[in-house]
């Protein structure tokens, strides 16, 4: 069965949107050497009990922050993700003046592609059939006058984007010093303390608070 510019008009509701990153980081935030210079220690102290104890706090405090399932719901450094789901909607921009999908995953850099899916297998749209509209809080629309018929599938158009501000200094100060409060904490209290306790910690909460993203 094929669909094509319906957008849910038979009263079903688009699916969300469902993600996967496809290309992580290369690198962290906070290195190493960052977090040893604010925990004022010396590697050459270090035996690999304690250096695995820091990279594990350095590993967690990254994930907890990092991507889709991070409590920010935003991506730090550069990074690629793929999103479907089965059809456009119509309540994108919140008014019927445009059909598309709304990419919740700031701060988006650019939606480098945009898939259907035909006869099982993707078809890339041609550039100039679609665009990407810059929203509030970072995220971005993605819109086209007339979308193609689908395949009725759950995964039927594919958008794939790159996400995150960039390299390690253009991440903002305050996630990175929420961060590095994070991985002392994780490191000082290495009794059996979670991330989730030690986030309460008002001064973090106060730092990451303003990239909260919207709609996560």
């Amino acid at each position: 069965m094929m669909f094509g510019c319906d957008y849910g008009g038979s009263g079903r509701r688009p699916l969300p949107l469902v993600y996967t990153r496809t290309e992580a980081p290369s690198v962290d935030v906070v290195d190493l050497d960052r977090v040893l210079r604010h925990l004022r220690l010396d590697e050459a102290d270090l035996d690999e009990t304690e250096r695995s104890l820091i990279q594990g706090a350095i590993a967690t405090a990254h994930e907890h922050l990092d991507g889709r399932a991070g409590i920010l719901g935003r991506a730090l450094l550069t990074q690629t993700w793929e999103a479907v789901t089965d059809r456009p909607t119509w309540a994108v921009l919140g008014a019927r003046s445009a059909a598309g999908f709304m990419l919740e995953l700031p701060p988006i850099q650019a939606v480098t592609k945009v898939e259907y899916l035909s006869g099982g297998a993707y078809v890339e749209m041609q550039s100039g059939t679609w665009r990407s509209v810059p929203r509030p809080g970072a995220r971005v629309a993605v819109l086209s006058p007339s979308w193609p018929a689908a395949d009725n599938d759950p995964t039927a158009y594919r958008l794939t984007f790159r996400t995150g501000y960039g390299n390690a200094a253009a991440v903002p100060a305050p996630i990175v010093s929420a961060m590095l409060l994070a991985i002392a904490d994780l490191y000082d209290n290495r009794d059996g303390k979670t991330l989730a306790n030690l986030v309460e910690n008002p001064t973090i909460a106060r730092l990451l608070a303003p990239y909260s993203a919207i709609g996560v």
